[in-house]
């Protein structure tokens, strides 16, 4: 098995098509054909259920999109890593960061950095919360920040930083506007929800206190597309936010929920069974974190 080998299968499987991939990567539709076979020969398993129009991960073909995926991502990083040196840059900090970030959060998060390490470049992985976990477990990044609920892993080092409401946004002309002060969430019940995945396991459950369920219209990754999805259609986003993110928004109304559950801490995640790089434990002091 060649690196091209799973460059191609992940190609394959993000094209939806062998046809799509072949266009994209410039090889002949029958060699890259042959190459799915033999890897599953190789693995001894059928990772693809080919139909007219789709392809299908099998169960075995989940696990190896999976592991074929990180496998390139940490090619790319080492490469990156090597063409950094060879440019003059002494360091690179790798960091696995939830999708969807602000302008502030970035800002907030590596102007101090920056201005301490001007020769620094980075790899950034902006992703859900849930991937943020195995990106670090598994060396593709050093650090990540998660917004979700802290998860009971023992190879993890949890450092909570930041805690971000949960809140309500939607049009200026929307019913709940007329509603004085914060929201209940039965107020909630009936109006759809755009949720993302980091608020979705909160929201059910302070739903569930109430003996209530969601009308969950939309689920997605990031936050920016709940709030948009929101805007546009008239619907009820449920996202975290800091007071900094809230005054960003001006177009829409936001109120806080009375539900003293309904908040995410941010954290940032390390792996106890690896050693951190020097510019990556930097990059935690300037967030108050010693890490020895």
């Amino acid at each position: 098995m060649t690196l091209d080998s799973y460059r191609n299968f992940v190609t394959i499987v993000d094209c939806g098509s062998i046809v799509a991939a072949a266009n994209k990567l410039l090889i002949a539709q029958p060699s890259l054909s042959n190459q799915l076979k033999n890897i599953e020969k190789t693995y001894g398993a059928k990772l693809l259920l080919r139909g007219n129009r789709s392809l299908e991960l099998t169960d075995a073909g989940r696990i190896f999109y999976k592991r074929a995926k990180e496998i390139c991502m940490m090619e790319e990083g080492l490469r990156n890593e090597l063409l950094n040196q060879k440019a003059g840059f002494s360091e690179l900090l790798k960091i696995s960061i939830p999708a969807g970030n602000s302008p502030y959060f970035l800002h907030k998060f590596f102007d101090a950095f920056i201005a301490k390490h001007p020769k620094v470049n980075y790899d950034f992985y902006e992703i859900p919360s849930e991937f943020v976990i195995p990106n670090v477990l598994n060396g593709i990044t050093e650090i990540g920040l998660i917004r979700s609920a802290a998860p009971g892993h023992g190879a993890l080092t949890l450092y909570p930083y930041e805690r971000e409401d949960i809140v309500a946004l939607f049009p200026k002309d929307h019913p709940l506007a007329k509603i004085k002060g914060n929201l209940s969430v039965p107020d909630l019940a009936n109006y759809p929800l755009a949720i993302p995945f980091d608020c979705l396991d909160i929201v059910y459950a302070s739903f569930g206190h109430y003996l209530l369920s969601p009308n969950v219209s939309m689920i997605t990754s990031p936050k920016t597309t709940a709030i948009e999805w929101a805007r546009s259609f008239g619907s009820v986003a449920l996202v975290s936010l800091t007071k900094e993110d809230m005054r960003e928004i001006k177009d829409m109304c936001i109120k806080y929920i009375s539900d003293e559950n309904l908040y995410i801490m941010s954290a940032f995640i390390i792996s106890k069974d690896r050693h951190l790089s020097k510019i990556a434990k930097e990059f935690l002091q300037v967030h108050g974190i010693e890490v020895s």
